[in-house]
């Protein structure tokens, strides 16, 4: 082994334990079978990513199934052309290679899942890829590169917000400045990564710089503080394990403490806190940590004397560190084992032990070890009053010491350089990210401002809307307003003319039958009386006409539709006017269908009836003809009135329902009337939800032809006009008239 490599090693154990902290490959048993039965019944893209979770979970106990698994989900990633699964492939693949201490193929995989996150640029990935290649480049003492990896980090976790990856490059960084004798910045460091471990909830994280800060506390030789620490991070631990059952935080902990005691001098404590770490790697399977703990029960038991004790721990410890290969862990356990048999009064034996950990040293290239073996030898032959061997092994380890004391410098100089470099960078990376928020912040407020100013025009406009709205809604109300009174006062004009007419009549007749009375010419009454009746006839028609009008236009007219007997009403109403028909000879012909009933207003029917008769007998000629006709048509019922009278002309035709354009025409024998009756007419049948049509020709004759729907739809509140005496808006059908005042 280099000496690179050398340098690196007692950092190379907290760093193993750092990845066993956020990465814990400890077997759990259930939540293998969950991924596994997990991985069976699912497909597609859900079942690629559980056989993924699943080899990382496998990895070290079962490495080979684990390999085998991760390649094949791999290939089916692949297939599905997803960037974000083929990244979680290979990222998965190389986690199961790391664990498998496998870091050449880890490097490959994580460069490749690299690959793919640069074309999606995402940079959370970038930070979590980075971080595992810096702790693989630092294992394999590639220092430079995994500083480089490690400020990789920094850029990308900050910039994408991944505190979690964070804490560990700090970490990590942290335990860097701590092996290099920077204490105030590995203090530092190790602070951040606690505090961004606690940003994101990570527990374990908070633990772990917890115990870093212990390490430091021991080199610093603080015992108390470090204990301390390394207390903090038990509680931590603890709890962690009550979660999840990963007891290998407790473990390092109690190894940490128990080292302590035993400086201390307090072998008991020391023994209890071993015995629990090797209790807890027993159950984890670690046989690193197993070996240690091992050789520890055996280092305290050999500073008790109870060398047969230690000999027994420290023979185990050597059979586990043989069984796994690690040849640098053995000159530490042979060199306890030849102090233990010196004790024991085997000295030969002893001193052989002891000169085989220095071979074992020499050939590792463990130049520390090679010190503290010297000083075991010079202790050992000044207390056997071998000076000379003594003075050797004294100046053989001063030799050591020098080498150590350059090669540090040497490799101090190194590190500080890489440091130096780093902490440049890190600068650059604050000073852009300052630089960036600036800038951020004032492109924020630029956009603030812009808001501010288009939310104002858009008040301004939203509220001009409205200004302009409810302007147009009153001008139109206004225009509907002034229509109205000059509507009223053209009605009241018409009411004042025509109402005058019939009661002047009927005022003047009465006066000449009260004279023809008292003359006793009775003859005379009895032919004027029939015309003093027709004159009172005419004008309570009209106030009937009014009235009804008026009420319908105030609203106060109710809707009640029922279904109705028509032949009934239309017989009922034809008879009314009995003695106009007669006067005029007017002969009168019905065509009602049989049994025809439909859902209408019986009172709004029966003044439908009236004033559509009451107009075609003043218009019809002496001897004239009145049809009237009532069926069913599709999905209408259909009531035609029609005369052969004088007829109307187009333009009156237009005017008919327009009490402005009032133009009441006198009837055939001289009838007077207001028009009032088909605007009445119009305003029940739209009630109705029907349409009127009108069919006319001068000379000819008039047909008022209504349908009337079979289903009514209106209900009891009231839809005529809302404006008084003002015309009704709703546009006619195509195919009918205008219809107002004839």
């Amino acid at each position: 082994m280099s000496g690179k490599q050398l340098r690196i090693f007692p950092f190379l154990i907290s760093l193993l334990w750092l990845n066993l902290s956020i990465h814990p490959s400890v077997f759990s048993a259930t939540k293998i079978d969950s991924l596994r039965n997990a991985a069976l019944y699912s497909s597609g893209t859900k079942k690629i990513s559980t056989q993924l979770e699943l080899a990382v979970q496998l990895a070290g106990k079962h490495q080979v199934e684990a390999e085998n698994i991760a390649k094949k989900a791999l290939a089916a990633a692949k297939k599905t052309k997803d960037n974000s699964l083929i990244e979680q492939g290979y990222f998965s693949l190389g986690k199961v290679y790391e664990t498998g201490e496998n870091f050449n193929q880890a490097l490959a995989h994580y460069d490749s899942a690299l690959t793919i996150v640069n074309t999606i640029d995402d940079k959370w990935l970038m930070a979590d890829i980075m971080l595992r290649k810096g702790i693989i480049h630092q294992s394999k003492g590639e220092e430079s590169m995994a500083l480089e990896s490690f400020r990789n980090v920094m850029r990308f976790g900050h910039l994408a917000g991944n505190q979690k990856a964070l804490g560990t490059a700090y970490s990590i960084m942290g335990n860097i400045y701590r092996t290099n004798c920077l204490y105030d910045r590995a203090i530092e460091y190790i602070i951040k990564a606690k505090l961004n471990y606690e940003k994101t909830g990570f527990t374990e994280g908070a633990g772990w710089a917890s115990y870093l800060l212990g390490l430091i506390y021991v080199d610093l030789a603080l015992p108390d503080k470090a204990g301390e620490h390394f207390e903090n991070a038990l509680e931590v631990y603890k709890k962690v394990a009550e979660i999840d059952g990963h007891k290998g935080g407790l473990a390092i902990c109690y190894e940490q403490i128990g080292l302590l005691n035993m400086k201390a001098g307090n072998y008991s404590e020391a023994s209890k806190n071993i015995h629990y770490s090797l209790n807890t790697f027993t159950e984890n399977g670690s046989l690193y940590g197993i070996a240690n703990a091992y050789k520890n029960l055996g280092i305290i038991e050999y500073g008790r004397n109870n060398f047969s004790t230690a000999e027994e721990y420290l023979n185990k410890s050597l059979a586990i560190k043989k069984k796994t290969g690690d040849l640098m862990g053995q000159p530490h356990v042979y060199k306890y084992l030849g102090l233990c048999y010196i004790g024991k009064g085997q000295t030969e034996k002893g001193l052989n032990v002891l000169n085989l950990a220095l071979d074992m040293a020499i050939a590792n290239n463990q130049k520390k070890a090679q010190s503290d073996i010297y000083s075991s030898l010079s202790e050992v032959y000044l207390n056997l009053k071998n000076l000379s061997k003594a003075v050797a092994m004294q100046k053989k380890q001063i030799e050591l010491q020098d080498s150590l004391l350059s090669g540090a410098i040497k490799i101090k100089m190194e590190q500080l350089q890489s440091i130096y470099e780093i902490d440049e960078k890190n600068n650059e990376i604050a000073q852009l990210e300052k630089q960036h928020e600036i800038t951020f912040l004032r492109l924020r407020q630029h956009q603030t401002s812009q808001i501010i100013m288009i939310s104002a025009i858009f008040l301004a406009l939203f509220i001009a809307g409205i200004i302009y709205f409810f302007y147009t809604k009153l001008r139109r109300k206004n225009d509907q307003l002034n229509e109205a009174i000059a509507t009223k006062d053209k009605f009241f004009s018409i009411v004042a003319h025509d109402l005058r007419g019939p009661i002047g009549s009927a005022l003047g007749l009465s006066e000449f039958l009260i004279e023809e009375i008292e003359a006793k010419n009775y003859e005379t009454v009895g032919t004027y009386a029939s015309a003093f009746n027709q004159t009172l006839s005419d004008s309570f028609t009209l106030l009937n006409n009014l009235l009804a009008w008026s009420r319908s236009q105030l609203q106060r007219m109710e809707f009640n539709p029922q279904f109705l007997s028509t032949s009934q009403i239309i017989n009922e109403t034809i008879g009314l006017f009995s003695s106009p028909i007669e006067k005029k000879q007017i002969s009168v012909a019905t065509n009602i269908e049989h049994d025809l009933q439909f859902k209408a207003d019986e009172g709004m029917i029966k003044t439908i009836l009236r004033n559509l008769i009451s107009n075609a007998i003043k218009y019809c000629n002496e001897n004239g003809e009145i049809k009237v006709d009532f069926y069913k048509d599709g999905k209408s019922v259909v009531l035609s009135v029609s005369d052969n009278g004088i007829g109307m002309k187009p333009e009156k035709v237009e005017n008919l329902y327009s009490l402005e354009m009032h133009s009441s025409s006198p009837g055939t024998s001289g009838e007077q009337g207001t028009g009032l009756g088909l605007i009445l007419v119009k305003d029940f049948v739209q009630k109705h939800h029907g349409e009127i049509r009108i069919d006319s020709t001068p000379g000819i004759g008039t047909t008022f032809t209504i349908l009337f729907p079979l289903e009514q739809t209106a209900n009891k509140s009231s839809d005529l006009p809302t404006s008084f005496f003002s015309e009704n808006t709703t546009s006619a059908p195509a195919n009918q008239y205008n219809p107002d005042l004839r």
